[in-house]
């Protein structure tokens, strides 16, 4: 079964939101992993009423604020599978998200996590961007799809 989510490249002038996620969302609660660094992404939940909706409540759950707006949905979705033992723990064999273009209108020294997934995060440089990303596949895309966006 593919899961369908939402994640937004958040910046800030000409710098970047990442989040560090620390735990999961597993079919039996809630499981440490190894810290990953990544935008905010999370599923869309069937009281989403649409897309845009469920990006700004995850943007809300992973960072704790409502100063965002959002400048573009993009075309190119991002699509990869599960690790096999991962796919047991959530009952999804991938993911196919939708990736949000979001402007951070607020201070970041007063963002804090709702969703406990989440343990930081980091406003940073978009020299930095990349490589706070632990994911190739999101790597990828923002290389394919963020050039002469911001």
């Amino acid at each position: 079964m593919i899961r369908q989510a939402v994640g937004a490249i958040i910046h800030q002038g000409d710098a970047y939101i990442v989040v560090c996620k620390s735990w999961q969302h597993t079919l039996n609660g809630e499981m440490k992993i190894n810290d990953e660094w990544d935008i905010v992404k999370g599923g869309v939940e069937k009281s989403d009423p649409s897309l845009e909706a469920a990006i700004l409540r995850e943007l809300y759950e992973e960072t704790g604020s409502n100063a965002f707006t959002v400048c573009k949905k993009f075309d190119a979705k991002l699509h990869f599978s599960f690790p096999p033992d991962m796919q047991e723990k959530i009952g999804y064999s991938a993911q196919e998200t939708t990736i949000f273009l979001v402007e951070f209108t607020g201070n970041v020294d007063y963002l804090k996590p709702v969703d406990g997934e989440i343990s930081a995060i980091k406003l940073v440089h978009k020299s930095e961007f990349l490589t706070y990303l632990s994911h190739e596949e999101m790597r990828q895309y923002v290389k394919e799809n963020i050039a002469n966006v911001v």
